[in-house]
């Protein structure tokens, strides 16, 4: 049986972490919004990160790609160095 685990990316806040409210990854703006960045099968188990991302941000990213390549490389970054994957 696969294991399906949530992975949600935010920047540190002063909100609690277990909350449905946090930071956006970009600007720190308080959201509720995320959306699927990525899934990882690995051995027997599902990874998906959710990105908290704002609605500015979101705007500036369907707008520009180029804001969106480099948001993309950061979450890929930060993926990497604090997940291994």
């Amino acid at each position: 049986m696969t294991d399906v685990k949530m992975i949600e990316i935010f920047r540190d806040s002063h909100l609690p972490e277990k909350g449905w409210i946090q930071s956006c990854f970009n600007c720190y703006t308080v959201t509720s919004k995320t959306f699927l960045y990525k899934v990882v099968k690995k051995n027997n188990s599902i990874y998906k990160f959710c990105i908290y991302n704002c609605h500015e941000c979101k705007n500036k990213m369907k707008k520009n790609p180029i804001y969106y390549l480099n948001f993309s490389k950061d979450c890929k970054n930060y993926i990497k160095n604090k997940y291994n994957f």
